[in-house]
């Protein structure tokens, strides 16, 4: 879980002990940030030090992490196309070797319903995930033949971190873990958690022109 340390992080983290994953690498910048998490199941979780736009740091935890069949790539929106891009792009091409040697496992890529659409008032943040949608989509069909699943998770506003002054509706953190990690076990590939992702993603569905042009009435006056 990269980005352990972030809003949904810890979340991702407690839904994958519930599942009863045997072990689960936590990564942050900062390992010692991860230090009470871990603190909470120290035989499971293992913090490690990891930064996604670190090539190095990349390779490292990749050659740490050799039991690894389930990837989740989760990062905050600082440094947005390094860390939502190419950081999530870092970690598919690490990984995909230890997926396959494992029997195929899975990606998940914590993205956001703004990769279809565009949020002009967050509009770097949403072209940074649509970058990592169009790559989720790339790599899913490169990593098919060796039987890894690579699912994309998109919400709309969660009720945590970046979000918090979003107004309602928003969903739980532990409800998108929760439904990210039952798209693995249903082999999903496109998961849109809570109300309001769901409602979004059939409006574009219908009319994206539509939702586009609802969203644009938002920019900050």
């Amino acid at each position: 879980v990269t980005g352990a340390n972030g809003g949904i992080g810890k979340y991702y983290v407690e839904a994958l002990q519930a599942a009863g994953a045997a072990r689960i690498y936590a990564g942050a910048r900062n390992p010692s940030s991860l230090s009470e998490l871990a603190a909470t199941d120290p035989q499971r979780i293992i913090p490690i030090q990891l930064d996604i736009i670190d090539e190095q740091s990349v390779s490292d935890a990749a050659a740490k992490c050799q039991d690894v069949n389930l990837l989740i790539n989760i990062k905050s929106a600082r440094a947005e196309i390094e860390v939502n891009y190419f950081g999530t792009l870092a970690m598919c091409r690490a990984f995909a070797p230890i997926l396959k040697a494992n029997g195929g496992g899975a990606i998940v890529n914590m993205l956001t319903i703004l990769a279809k659409v565009n949020l002009p008032s967050n509009g770097s943040y949403s072209a940074s995930k649509a970058a990592a949608l169009s790559m989720t989509q790339g790599i899913r069909a490169e990593l098919a033949a060796q039987n890894t699943l690579v699912v994309a998770v998109m919400p709309g506003a969660v009720d945590a971190g970046m979000s918090k002054d979003f107004p309602p509706p928003k969903v739980a953190p532990k409800e998108v873990a929760r439904a990210a990690l039952q798209a693995v076990i249903e082999r999903v590939e496109d998961v849109y958690p809570g109300e309001q992702a769901t409602e979004m993603a059939a409006q574009l569905l219908q009319d994206p022109k539509a939702v586009e042009k609802w969203l644009a009435t938002m920019l900050p006056m």
